[in-house]
């Protein structure tokens, strides 16, 4: 390739990317307004986000047998369709069931661009002409992420829910036709070509498997894991089907994941900071718009405006991290420093949680918070793959975005069920100190209807900001005992 061409194709493939990123981030930036606009219950609207995961858990599982029998440009197109129809289908459905066939459709086709685009840098290139291809895969993935929000907030106030989804059908439009014209259009065969059957009773298995242990994981957002049989019971179901899945794949003459090729020491301590770090994010994406919405009276656009600046401090970080990749030596001390610096977003953003801070005050946070997927995600991205030869980076990149759909849902469900706990504590002592001594309440004729109401709706904003800076503050302490072990360990260098 020429360089416009190169140019081209790698912030192409970031754009891919970046759609699988947007989508997910735009579901949960707008999730209380698609939720009223479906009219949809809090179980119905985490079925939508679960058969999404459980979906993209399949796609990447069946992506490399896939790939293989159309090449990845077909793959990518096919996918981009999918995800185009599945994004209409989202914005015309009026009930709960339309937009959870939306999304699993959505999913189907989003799931697997992440991992296809990947996996397409590493079979095409060599390792000395992979930096020209990451700086604009790395600037189109992360750009597109950090105009999302921005873009999001406006529609939202501007049109309403479905443009949403309708933007996201709009900006894939131009995306599959760049894959059309920068893909390369043909390329050697494959010496091993796949078997003639894709095991379907391993591809339901872990399709019902993933979805229900994901939604199980998710509905940790309104119930107490064991405080009835019936979640337990159903994250066991789920894992016994994953794990019949993964009894097939091992008999499987030519499996979609073969984990026996993925037992280097490196790529799994690299497999758990890399779950690691997605059970972060999933909670810190979280507990932000919850904060700020619920907790400061912060309105949707701000928040969005603050997502957006995070997400541009990513991209321009993730920019210079690319061009001086090679003057990063000792990456286990970047890993954690970046941890540290997690730590210290998360320990100012609950100094900030006062009742009344401007929003300008939350700037420093996000700022914070966007070098962290530069200083883990793409460090620990640099070293995880290192010993691993070409023809095993399917595989490797197909599982570490399954624990990655895991990891978010759990990292959503647990810090959902931490928030409720911590804020109906915070509730019940705030309540006790609201007596009859009270200035308010011994006006004269008492409280009326809407007094109560404020006091009640200042009660609950209370204990959430308190209960969001006891979160915070465990996180902290997470990041630095995690950037501690780092930084002691011996097998990730």
């Amino acid at each position: 390739m020429g360089p416009l061409r190169l140019s081209a194709f790698g912030l192409t493939l970031g754009l891919v990317t970046g759609l699988d990123f947007s989508s997910t981030l735009m579901m949960a930036v707008a999730s209380q307004h698609i939720q009223g606009g479906v009219n949809a219950t809090p179980s119905d609207y985490l079925y939508a986000v679960s058969a999404y995961a459980a979906a993209a858990v399949l796609m990447n599982m069946l992506l490399d047998q896939i790939a293989r029998r159309i090449t990845y440009k077909r793959f990518t197109m096919a996918s981009l369709v999918v995800f185009v129809l599945g994004a209409i289908l989202c914005a015309e459905a009026g009930s709960p069931t339309g937009l959870i066939v939306g999304k699993t459709v959505e999913g189907l086709g989003a799931g697997g661009l992440f991992a296809a685009s990947r996996i397409l840098v590493q079979l095409l290139t060599a390792p000395a002409e992979r930096a020209p291809l990451l700086l604009r895969f790395g600037l189109g993935s992360f750009g597109l992420l950090a105009v999302t929000p921005w873009l999001t907030g406006i529609f939202l106030d501007e049109i309403g829910w479905r443009a949403v989804f309708l933007f996201q059908a709009v900006i894939a439009l131009p995306v599959l036709a760049l894959v059309a014209l920068t893909y390369p259009r043909r390329g050697p065969r494959d010496p091993h070509p796949p078997v003639s059957t894709l095991d379907w009773p391993a591809a339901l298995s872990a399709a019902a498997g993933a979805l229900v242990l994901l939604h199980t994981l998710q509905e940790m957002r309104y119930t107490r894991f064991f405080s009835t049989p019936h979640m337990p019971l159903m994250a066991a179901a789920g894992l016994a089907l994953l794990l019949f899945c993964a009894w097939r794949l091992h008999r499987h003459q030519d499996p979609w994941i073969d984990p026996s090729r993925l037992l280097g020491r490196r790529y799994l301590y690299g497999l758990g900071f890399y779950t690691l770090y997605y059970l972060l994010s999933a909670i810190w994406a979280y507990l932000l718009p919850t904060l700020t919405q619920s907790g400061l009276g912060l309105t949707f656009r701000t928040t969005s405006m603050l997502l957006s600046v995070s997400g541009t401090v990513s991209a321009i970080g993730a920019v210079v991290l690319t061009l001086c990749m090679a003057m990063v030596f000792r990456k286990r001390r970047v890993i954690a420093a970046g941890l540290v610096v997690y730590a210290c977003a998360a320990m100012l953003l609950s100094q900030r949680l006062m009742p009344g801070a401007p929003d300008y005050a939350l700037v420093p946070v996000v700022l914070l918070e966007g070098l962290t997927p530069v200083l883990l995600m793409i460090q620990v991205a640099s070293m995880t793959y290192l010993d691993l030869p070409v023809e095993d980076f399917a595989h490797a990149y197909q599982f570490k975005n399954v624990c990655k759909q895991i990891a978010s849902a759990t990292g959503t469900g647990l810090a959902s069920m931490w928030m409720q706990e911590g804020a109906a504590t915070h509730r019940t002592h705030l309540v006790e100190h609201v007596t009859r001594f009270e200035p308010a309440l011994q006006q004269g004729g008492g409280l009326s209807a809407l007094d109560l109401a404020q006091l009640s709706q200042e009660v609950d904003r209370q204990a959430t900001l308190l209960a969001g800076m006891d979160l915070l503050h465990g996180f902290a302490l997470v990041c630095v005992l995690i950037a501690a072990f780092v930084l002691v360990q011996k097998s990730f260098r």
